[in-house]
């Protein structure tokens, strides 16, 4: 009966174990030291140096076409975290339940995937390769107004598992209380529109993934200006320092630690608005949404 009791506890306490591997890697948020250092601090968007974005996937939907139409970030080996309203743009009027873990193609009839490895997406060559998506659950407090996106975040869980490699890795969420300041540089990255020249109307879509420098900065001044968002579950980057655009929707916003140890997704890009002096970027917050995301890799791990 002991022996019994003893292997059924272990049995459990090796699931355990298990399940929070998968949903809590342990070596996670490292990029090579040579391509952090190559890193180009312009106020514009540059063309990032082959797979130094190791946890940064484009998604694609057979309904929408042959480029990734949002930005995604690798952040467990079937997980990955992007924008709730890059799901309503390829569910095309569909409905899918908030809050819940759904089929897109038993919704839609269509097929979504993310490419992991990529830099050139339409070169299609190793070291990329595709996964599909078999789950996509929305956050429940996101709603379809633009007007309220503090909770625009979404995951998608994987059909196999994305193994760590040289040219894929998984991001790190930041810890609870990781409050980073007005004035801390990050970095984004995507295949979204690049403005050409900039700040100007003409732009183009890039072949290659591109990387900008951005600044996080306080909109204390001018909340009142952004219905829908504040500090606590939103954080805002300024748009004179560059900005994403069209198509660059759900990548994450990187940012190195204080202490340099590690590179964390600190928000998930939503909307941009003029409202403020030169503009801002608005990420939704990936402190405060923790619990939420751990909740549901855990449930479906």
């Amino acid at each position: 009966m002991w022996f019994t009791t003893y292997a059924i506890g272990g049995c459990y306490l090796y699931v355990a174990i298990l399940v929070q591997q998968l949903v809590h890697p342990q070596e996670c948020g490292r990029r090579s030291t040579y391509h952090i250092q190559e890193a180009r601090l312009q106020n514009k968007k540059t063309e990032a140096y082959p797979n130094s974005w190791p946890w940064h996937v484009g998604v694609y939907s057979s309904a929408i076409g042959p480029s990734p139409f949002c930005g995604e970030t690798l952040i467990a080996s079937k997980w990955v975290l992007t924008a709730a309203h890059c799901i309503l743009a390829a569910l095309e009027c569909n409905d899918a339940p908030v809050g819940r873990l759904f089929s897109y193609h038993d919704i839609t009839g269509e097929h979504m995937a993310v490419t992991v490895a990529d830099h050139n997406y339409t070169q299609r060559q190793r070291p990329a390769y595709n996964v599909r998506v078999e789950g996509v659950i929305m956050h429940p407090s996101f709603t379809k107004q633009i007007s309220n996106r503090a909770f625009d975040i979404a995951l998608l869980q994987l059909n196999h598992e994305v193994k760590r490699t040289s040219v894929a890795e998984y991001a790190c969420l930041p810890e609870p209380w990781l409050n980073l300041p007005a004035g801390y540089f990050c970095k984004f990255a995507g295949w979204g529109r690049k403005p050409h020249p900039p700040h100007e109307s003409q732009s183009d879509y890039p072949e290659t993934l591109m990387e900008l420098r951005t600044q996080i900065v306080s909109t204390s001044h001018c909340n009142s200006e952004i219905v829908g968002f504040d500090d606590i579950d939103a954080v805002f980057t300024d748009q004179a320092q560059g900005s994403p655009y069209t198509g660059d929707s759900g990548g994450g916003l990187h940012c190195l630690t204080p202490d340099e140890s590690k590179w964390v997704i600190y928000g998930v890009l939503s909307t941009g608005t003029p409202d403020c002096t030169d503009g801002v970027d608005v990420y939704a917050l990936t402190s405060t949404k923790l619990s939420w995301i751990n909740g549901v890799m855990t449930a479906h791990s």
